[in-house]
């Protein structure tokens, strides 16, 4: 059960119980949480607090009693357990805009509708594939969040870039339960077969206005999108991280099953239980990204490709596809070689199994003529062989997607297996900018099996 699930699962108690008094304690435990991070977590997902929504519900129910009887009105007060009829009266103004007694006399309207979670965060889903994965729903769209940040790299790297952040929010006085904060974490980079060295990057939901200056705390945009989601709780022996990998291993069946594929986003955790002092006391929820197969115009096919002259540059390191791209494009434009006149190609290759690692390479290159000449130390001029090549197209959005679909594509092939020389990646642009909608053809080498 994810804990939107949850969070319904609360409000089903509340409306069962708006004519009696509400033990906020009891109304947690109804969604397995601790009363402060349950307080947290209704308020992200519902948009008011616990308490304002209970008011909010029984005020409308008490309207519709003033509007529709005659009933006193501080018998009306009492049954939605107000202790006073003042206090129902300035609930009723400031919630209505109007006294009670001038609500009924005017004959006026007010309605707040029963907070059904599920329908207003998730599609509906394929009853078939519900019944068999009850515990997964698919998250219409999560929203786009400014978080603050740190990515800590090494050994045991989730339990020290937490503690990092634990040390920032207790610098800042930010108290994640008070301010109804969420908390989120993901693989950068992801551990590779035989290394016990890796990224692990935690994010803070903050505000537009909140300003942050630290040396390790950084600033972004994390972005959202279509997700599948389900809920993770520790084993018996409160251990973790066996459990997220069954959970991930169901997301791949359920993938099989379904209507989607594995989306280009980021996926993500949702660390869901915290104490006042930052320490992780919950389960988690994970965030894979999805989107559906049907908008997904794929063409797959076989070219040889022709020897290219080209302008080149590599760069090494965990963020060398950053600035990589982000040098050589700069470059490219201030010799004019996205001008009308011109069709320059531009690609690139790498050693993906090593993205985010020290020994990580990204070489980028553009097709030139070979008269063409620069002053750029860093920038070489070379041939690129060429061979033949499976060919499909894709947008840079998908490209994680589309890379293992790839290769799972060459895998059933009974003609073809994967080369041995460079595969690469093609970006159709006509600007230096590279964009999650970037068109992007895929090159992978191919041979005739023997």
């Amino acid at each position: 059960m994810n804990y939107y699930e949850r969070i319904q699962k609360s409000i089903d108690y509340i409306e069962r119980n708006l004519e009696n008094k509400i033990d906020l304690n009891l109304v947690a435990k109804e969604a397995y949480m601790s009363q402060s991070n349950y307080y947290r977590l209704f308020f992200a997902i519902v948009g008011h607090s616990i308490k304002e929504y209970i008011r909010l519900r029984r005020i409308s129910f008490a309207a519709f009693d003033i509007r529709s009887s005659n009933v006193c009105i501080i018998d009306i007060a009492v049954k939605y357990d107000f202790n006073s009829g003042d206090t129902f009266s300035r609930a009723f103004k400031r919630i209505t805009g109007f006294l009670p007694s001038d609500f009924r006399e005017q004959n006026q309207i007010y309605s707040f509708e029963r907070m059904n979670v599920m329908d207003k965060y998730f599609d509906v889903q394929d009853k078939k594939l519900l019944e068999k994965y009850p515990d997964i729903k698919v998250l219409k769209k999560l929203e786009t969040m400014r978080v603050a940040y740190y990515c800590y790299y090494g050994k045991h790297s989730e339990d020290n870039a937490f503690t990092v952040m634990r040390e920032w929010i207790n610098k800042t006085g930010m108290n994640i339960n008070e301010q109804k904060l969420r908390i989120w974490g993901f693989d950068n980079p992801s551990p590779s077969e035989g290394h016990d060295e890796y990224g692990y990057e935690v994010c803070i939901t903050i505000d537009e206005d909140i300003d942050v200056n630290d040396d390790k705390i950084k600033t972004k945009f994390l972005d959202g999108g279509l997700y599948a989601v389900i809920g993770v709780k520790p084993d018996e022996n409160g251990e973790i991280g066996y459990e997220i990998m069954k959970a991930w291993k169901r997301f791949n069946n359920w993938l099989t099953d379904s209507k989607y594929i594995y989306g280009g986003h980021q996926w993500l955790e949702e660390h869901l239980g915290f104490d006042d002092n930052f320490n992780h006391i919950g389960g988690v929820d994970l965030y894979m990204p999805i989107m559906e197969k049907n908008n997904i115009d794929m063409i797959k096919t076989f070219e040889n490709v022709e020897p290219m002259w080209t302008a080149t540059y590599m760069v090494t390191g965990k963020d060398a596809i950053d600035k990589g791209r982000d040098y050589f494009l700069k470059w490219a434009a201030s010799e004019g070689l996205f001008s009308d006149n011109l069709n320059n190609r531009f690609f690139a290759y790498y050693n993906y199994e090593r993205i985010g690692h020290d020994d990580f390479f990204f070489k980028i290159h553009t097709t030139v003529d070979k008269e063409f000449k620069t002053d750029n130390p860093n920038i070489k001029l070379e041939e690129f062989k060429g061979g033949y090549y499976a060919v499909m197209k894709s947008k840079y959005k998908y490209n994680g997607w589309a890379l293992g679909e790839f290769m799972n594509w060459m895998s059933k092939s009974k003609e073809y297996c994967i080369g041995d020389y460079w595969f690469f990646e093609e970006y159709k642009i006509n600007d230096p900018h590279i964009e999650m909608e970037t068109d992007m053809i895929l090159y992978m080498p191919i041979k005739v099996k023997v």
